[in-house]
């Protein structure tokens, strides 16, 4: 029996979402208006279909959340308690938008239509001899899906910047964690919301000072989760978080042993613990480097900025915690099973990770965030744009206060990172 309304579960329904090189239909007014009509209830655990020009949109730049109540056969899902979701993917059609706003701020370019299809040029002439006797480092030849995807990537980049040139917006390369990060006081601005449904602003973000961009492709919340962790390991002068993270990890690993799967997590996993060991080396360059803490912790933060670039140095990374999140959740499937709807002896809860946790680009649910979160013994806070309450989607384990957690924004279709104020300095008596 089906419960809700789709509509008002839906996570795309909430309020504006930023211009993070997406594409689709609506106008922030519109976002907007929607926010202020409807404040959005946070969905359930992720369709278990949704129909095709949904996950075309996706392909195209983001994942879509309208069909976040529909499941295999149509139906209505049950409502669960509310909880952050998915991305989606829209922009601005007139006006400027955030992302023109990013161009001008980190002074792109104007647009070059020769440079643009001489570049294309070479990057097809790139995917023609990939492998081939006549590629660049022949004696190592890569996968002939490697060089496919690699090669995908930055032409479909370059035909994106081409089409927004044709419509008339500035061209430049985005990062897919933004270097800079914004007061909080400006988040209303980027995401043009002039009037929230609950009318006070941005008030209840007043315990954060700050906010960073992160691209919503679709993996803007694994993408978040994973810098906010990271950045936050990076300030710290010890590694004992590094070798905590590490053991979590180690048990995963098991679990997928005993799973018995046939997956990408063996080479995943070495991709992730290959990271965790480039943190300790960024950690002792920087003092070797530096001399004042300051300039260690920039020399740390721009080399951590610089590996979330690329999707060449970011996707092993992205797929190991898509992978974690499936392996948790079928190691724990009886605390899982009753989270997500429609399960059956001919869909089991190993189809549904599947389906919608393991592939790239799917959008992130509530059931999805709370395995990572676990399995990492991370703890995580979700904080809403439209005002809503915030959700402790994970909390430390133990007693105490956690040295690390990580605190994301939810716009309604999209996470970027918030960073909380720093606690005031006691005075001396």
């Amino acid at each position: 029996m089906s419960q809700g309304s789709p509509a008002a579960t839906g996570s795309g329904s909430g309020t504006a979402e930023p211009a993070h090189g997406q594409h689709g239909h609506s106008s922030p007014d519109d976002a907007a208006a929607a926010a202020a009509s409807s404040p959005p209830t946070l969905p359930p655990a992720a369709p278990l279909q949704r129909p095709q020009e949904k996950r075309d949109g996706e392909q195209a730049g983001g994942s879509s959340s309208a069909a976040a109540g529909v499941d295999r056969k149509g139906k209505n899902l049950p409502s669960a308690p509310a909880v952050p979701s998915s991305e989606s993917s829209s922009s601005s059609s007139g006006g400027s938008s955030p992302e023109d706003a990013d161009a001008a701020a980190s002074g792109a370019r104007p647009f070059d239509s020769t440079a643009v299809f001489q570049q294309l040029l070479r990057e097809q002439t790139a995917i023609k001899e990939a492998g081939g006797p006549l590629a660049e480092g022949a004696g190592k030849k890569k996968k002939p899906e490697e060089a496919q995807v690699k090669s995908s990537h930055a032409i479909a980049e370059l035909w994106h910047n081409l089409i927004k040139f044709f419509h008339g917006e500035e061209w430049h390369y985005s990062e897919h964690v933004n270097y800079q990060t914004h007061p909080i006081t400006e988040v209303r601005k980027y995401y043009r919301v002039p009037n929230l449904a609950t009318g006070q602003g941005v008030d209840h973000l007043d315990a954060y000072s700050e906010f960073r961009r992160v691209t919503g492709d679709g993996e803007c919340f694994y993408r978040s989760f994973i810098f906010s962790y990271l950045e936050q390991v990076l300030d710290r002068q010890d590694t004992h978080e590094e070798h905590r993270l590490l053991d979590a990890v180690k048990r995963v690993s098991v679990q997928h042993a005993d799973l018995g799967w046939t997956s990408k997590f063996p080479r995943s996993y070495r991709a992730f613990k290959k990271l965790i060991r480039k943190l300790k080396r960024w950690k002792r360059h920087g003092m070797w480097k530096w001399n004042s803490i300051t300039s260690t912790s920039s020399y740390r933060k721009e080399k951590l900025l610089e590996f979330f670039r690329s999707y060449d140095t970011t996707q092993d990374i992205l797929t190991f915690l898509r992978l974690v999140v499936a392996i948790w959740i079928c190691s724990h499937a009886e605390e899982y099973e009753q989270r997500v709807p429609d399960l059956s002896e001919h869909y089991s809860l190993k189809d549904w990770c599947f389906e919608h946790v393991t592939p790239s680009r799917e959008y992130t649910d509530h059931v999805m965030m709370t395995a990572l979160a676990e399995a990492l013994e991370v703890p995580l806070r979700v904080e809403q744009l439209n005002g809503g309450p915030a959700h402790d989607i994970y909390t430390a384990p133990g007693p105490g206060v956690p040295l690390v957690s990580v605190t994301l924004l939810y716009t309604g279709i999209h996470y970027d990172v918030l960073y909380p104020r720093a606690a005031p300095a006691e005075s001396s008596s």
